[in-house]
């Protein structure tokens, strides 16, 4: 069984710049406790492809490895992730690391589903920023529809981000 998400969503930053952005992810498993991955990104002026594995030791647990290569490098580019679940609230820490010192990328996500339809968390995530995370499912249409207000201690500014995500 394999199972995919496209996502795509806006970057506003405090310059008045839309930054967008596609990407496409999945699994298929292999075994009830392998599954292989693929990542793919696409923005104005980078882009990237992962493919890895994922182990799931129970429906709560995962942790997951991949490579692959990154716009205008000859070197690989490498991703790590932790995702657990504890009744309603899930915590998800990944990182990637690419060619030179300064080109890694991290996400952190911590999510607790009040409802069917309302998810809130807290995301940190390189390149936008630190906020809240406001999550809302419309299953007739399998997507989510999110927005996290943010501020990049990094660049010293705020960003919005709002997007969509789409199960397939």
């Amino acid at each position: 069984m394999a199972k995919a998400q496209l996502e795509t969503y806006g970057r506003y930053t405090e310059n008045g710049n839309i930054e967008p952005n596609i990407n496409y992810s999945g699994a298929a498993k292999i075994t009830d406790k392998i599954s292989l991955t693929f990542f793919g990104l696409v923005e104005q002026k980078w882009s990237e492809a992962l493919i890895g594995v994922k182990y799931s030791p129970t429906n709560t647990f995962s942790i997951g490895g991949s490579a692959g290569i990154e716009q205008g490098t000859n070197s690989p580019r490498y991703s790590a992730s932790i995702w657990k679940l504890k009744g309603k609230t899930s915590l998800l820490v990944l990182g990637e690391l690419g060619s030179g010192k300064d080109n890694y990328l991290y996400k952190v996500n911590l999510f607790h589903q009040y409802s069917d339809l309302f998810t809130f968390g807290l995301t940190g995530w390189r390149f936008h920023g630190v906020g809240p995370n406001f999550r809302f499912t419309v299953k007739k249409l399998s997507s989510t529809l999110w927005s996290m207000p943010a501020y990049d201690f990094e660049s010293n500014t705020s960003k919005f981000m709002f997007g969509i995500s789409y199960k397939m």
